[in-house]
């Protein structure tokens, strides 16, 4: 019996992995049958008219029309000016009706939105086929019938991951095979890269768990990179991105020594969503144990690691969390402490990035922007170290304030840490009894860029 290629044999194994623990569909080529956006549309339109089916019978009625067909045209239509993972988080408009393309975790089980998420539907075309030449792409993950991942696979014994990156930055990206998904997964046995614009090698970063990848099941019958099909491509997980992680970064014209920039979308490195989740995670499970958010953190940082992004995902995840099963925030205000130079560069040109954040942030430039921005509970502050110690006492002294939930995420590069105002940051952080010793701290740890400290406001 003739042995299969060792890459044939890494695909099959993701693919039965993927089916078997993800529970996911198995779609074949047939079923994608509009070949130019490459849409399973037997697969949209089940979705919805499983959950939003009086909105389809009422565009037929009031328009006499064939609602499928109005559905994909105007699909279509907006594809042409709007990305795909973008529509799937802010919905469809067809003749003035709203359609949800996909239903995001709800905060809650008594949510409307609850059984309406269990409705979502992740299926892969593995050998995906596109152009007239018949080429292929190793895997292609479809949500209810849309394309949002595109990944290829690579063996070592053959080929490694740069091999991967090389294949997509040879395609004719023309095709919209290589516009539409969300995110574009280069692997072989032991790395990963990932990419949201395949178009360029440069493109895709590593998105590897650290220098070397270990496969969690310790049996041997998993590969290096099991996290990739058990975690990156596990439906919370892809769900997760679509409704919070990416960002669209609008085009920026030519000013100053800045050179024109156009739009793009930004997916966060693995060490950067880890961080970001177990930092939440742990937050919201001290809170459900002790009623507050008083713990610290240690997220420890390399250089060009996307500290300051991490900063932002984080800031944007406090935010956004909510006390269990309700809709109450669970952070009342999140203040992200920066050097000068930080705040008038990094901080600033990053956090102007997260657009959805542009009402809920306040950057402190002048004197009275923030006493202004605490006065008026801007939900994210933006300042300076050299504040801290006035927002410290301003919080413990003011009774509208000192019973806030207040996350302090402190940049801590090195520079600031001596001296005075290095005393005046330590200080809430560590036990009433213990000196102000400067030694390298023993907070809970998360190992990717991004210091970050919570706690609650004094009771």
């Amino acid at each position: 019996m003739r042995k299969k290629p060792p890459e044939l044999t890494f695909q099959r194994h993701v693919a039965d992995f993927l089916v078997r623990e993800h529970r996911y569909g198995v779609l074949e080529q047939s079923d994608i049958t509009d070949t130019e956006h490459w849409i399973a549309e037997d697969r949209l339109w089940e979705f919805l008219t499983a959950t939003q089916a009086d909105a389809l019978k009422q565009l037929g009625d009031d328009y006499g029309t064939d609602a499928r067909a109005e559905v994909f045209k105007a699909l279509r239509r907006e594809l042409a000016h709007t990305p795909m993972w973008m529509l799937l988080r802010h919905g469809l408009k067809v003749r003035g009706l709203e359609l949800r393309l996909y239903y995001p975790k709800p905060r809650s089980a008594e949510s409307a939105a609850a059984s309406r998420h269990g409705a979502n539907r992740i299926a892969l075309r593995p050998h995906f086929r596109f152009g007239e030449a018949q080429h292929e792409i190793d895997f292609v993950f479809f949500l209810n019938g849309l394309p949002i991942v595109a990944l290829e696979l690579k063996h070592e014994r053959n080929q490694t991951v740069h091999d991967a990156v090389a294949q997509f930055a040879a395609r004719d990206h023309a095709c919209k095979i290589f516009q539409h998904p969300f995110l574009y997964l280069a692997a072989d046995t032991s790395d990963v890269m990932a990419a949201t614009d395949p178009r360029r090698e440069a493109n895709f970063r590593w998105h590897n768990t650290g220098l070397t990848n270990q496969a969690a099941t310790k049996d041997g019958s998993e590969y290096p990179v099991e996290f990739l099909y058990r975690e990156v491509l596990a439906s919370e997980q892809l769900l997760e991105a679509l409704s919070f992680f990416l960002v669209r970064v609008p085009q920026r014209d030519a000013l100053g020594d800045k050179p024109e920039r156009p739009a793009f979308t930004l997916f966060p490195r693995y060490h950067q969503s880890r961080s970001v989740r177990k930092v939440a995670h742990d937050i919201a499970a001290h809170f459900a144990v002790s009623g507050d958010i008083g713990r610290k953190y240690l997220v420890e940082h390399s250089a060009g690691s996307g500290k300051t992004l991490t900063i932002c995902w984080l800031a944007d995840r406090l935010h956004s969390l909510f006390k269990p099963g309700s809709d109450e925030k669970l952070v009342d205000l999140v203040f992200i402490f920066t050097d000068r130079k930080s705040l008038d560069t990094n901080i600033r040109d990053e956090i102007e990035n997260f657009t959805h954040l542009r009402e809920v942030v306040g950057l402190a430039r002048k004197a009275d922007d923030l006493p202004r921005f605490l006065s008026g509970r801007k939900p994210i502050i933006v300042t300076t170290q050299q504040k801290f110690a006035w927002v410290l006492d301003e919080i413990e002294s003011k009774p509208e304030l000192k019973n806030l939930r207040v996350a302090f995420l402190i940049d801590e590069a090195h520079r600031s840490q001596e001296g005075q105002m290095g005393a005046a940051i330590r200080l809430p952080f560590r036990s009433a009894n213990e000196p102000d010793a400067r030694r390298r701290p023993t907070w809970p740890r998360c190992a990717c860029p991004g210091p970050a400290l919570a706690r609650s406001a004094p009771p």
